[in-house]
């Protein structure tokens, strides 16, 4: 049976391929044109990136927003939108993470991000060039069972096929593409996560009194509370840390399992003895207050790829201290954050202590920060995007 599905799946691959090789590009005269197909107004991270990305792409580009639909996966929909995103404006850019399209459920296996498969096979009976940011890919291809694990490399397959540009945010992720997932290096360009745009800048002591931590050095955590961050490895340090020295986890959990983690936390922090040293604040929709209270950013993660809290706080001109993984050691070529090795809690403990007690330290860190902010607002972000896409048009 396995070797039948696979025939067939083989079939279907080379078949889209040969189709998309031969499409015609049909480019508008005026104005450059996109179809933008990502998640929109909810609560997540790419939602937000598509957002801030949009905003900026729209001083020169006309953008389409294509919601993606919670649709069932084995309605003909998804083939019949591809088809029709795949078939207007001048190009199509998906922005491209596996939670985002719907899933299949069969029997006790579930087949992630099912609702892809059908997308890009309509995308690849139109005739506009594609584009596909791949925001945080795996680290390793995984299913489970024989036929979960092919039918994830026929994904793949056809995500990467039917793809004429691929887009990542890190040489990290750039490098994930090419040995994990075969993606050719020709298909492959490196664009920054943008920094936010816009910053406000509020009084800090006042920023403080809102969040009654006036007189406290206040230490944040911002974002989705989950276990790949490390919001653990902070909490056992406060009671070495000095008393004014106040943690604020900025942000709430995103399922069941992080609201586990989340209840852990918090069980940390009353067997600590330092309920009042800690600021669990949940959701919030704006963080401006927050971030202008903040006198020092914790990226403690045990994985990621790319941070799109990073590019907040170094808008905001943060100091940072961040574990050592691939994607922050490119961003510390920029000067602007402190690096720990990752899950090593006195090591983290160390680099805390040097930064609270050396405020020239922070200022320089600050200083890099708007470095790093020129070469990534979203505003040339977005400018990068416009070159590619041109890029891409004249050459498909």
């Amino acid at each position: 049976m396995i070797k039948i599905a696979k025939s067939a799946g083989n079939r279907l691959v080379e078949k889209i391929a040969k189709r998309h090789r031969k499409r015609q590009r049909q480019v508008s005269s005026g104005e450059l044109s996109v179809n933008l197909v990502t998640s929109w107004n909810k609560q997540c991270g790419i939602a937000t990136y598509s957002e801030f990305l949009a905003r900026e792409l729209k001083k020169n580009v006309r953008v389409f927003v294509v919601d993606l639909p919670g649709k069932n996966t084995l309605s003909p929909y998804f083939t019949v939108l591809g088809r029709m995103v795949g078939g207007s404006q001048d190009l199509v850019h998906v922005q491209f993470e596996y939670g985002l399209f719907s899933s299949l459920k069969l029997g006790k296996r579930t087949l992630t991000a099912f609702g892809a498969l059908p997308f890009y096979v309509g995308l690849a009976l139109g005739n506009r060039p594609v584009v596909t940011t791949i925001h945080e890919p795996r680290k390793t291809v995984t299913a489970s069972g024989r036929t979960g694990l092919y039918y994830t490399k026929i994904l793949d397959r056809v995500v990467f096929g039917v793809s004429d540009l691929v887009i990542v945010h890190t040489r990290e992720s750039k490098r994930l593409l090419k040995t994990v997932y075969g993606v050719p290096e020709s298909k492959l360009r490196i664009v920054p996560h943008g920094s936010y745009q816009t910053p406000t800048f509020l009084n800090k002591e006042e920023s403080k009194r809102k969040l009654g931590l006036q007189g406290k050095m206040v230490v944040t955590i911002l974002g989705y509370v989950t276990p790949k961050k490390g919001h653990d490895l902070v909490i056992g340090l406060l009671p070495k840390l000095d008393p004014t020295v106040h943690i604020v986890v900025a942000g709430g959990p995103q399922n069941s399992q992080d609201e586990q983690y989340l209840a852990k936390l918090k069980e940390h922090v009353i067997q600590y003895h330092c309920a009042d040293r800690v600021t669990f604040t949940g959701y919030l929709p704006d963080f401006k207050d927050v971030l202008n209270a903040t006198d020092i950013a914790l990226l403690p993660y045990r994985y990621v790829t790319d941070s799109g809290v990073l590019h907040l706080l170094v808008a905001y001109g943060i100091p940072i201290i961040a574990s050592d993984l691939a994607a922050f050691r490119e961003v510390q070529e920029y000067g602007c954050l402190m690096l720990f090795k990752t899950e090593d809690a006195q090591d983290l403990y160390v680099k805390l202590q040097e930064i609270l007690s050396n405020p020239t330290q922070r200022e320089s860190l600050k200083a890099k920060c708007v470095v790093m902010w020129n070469a990534t607002k979203w505003s040339s972000i977005a400018q990068t995007h416009v070159q590619l896409y041109r890029e891409i048009i004249s050459t498909s």
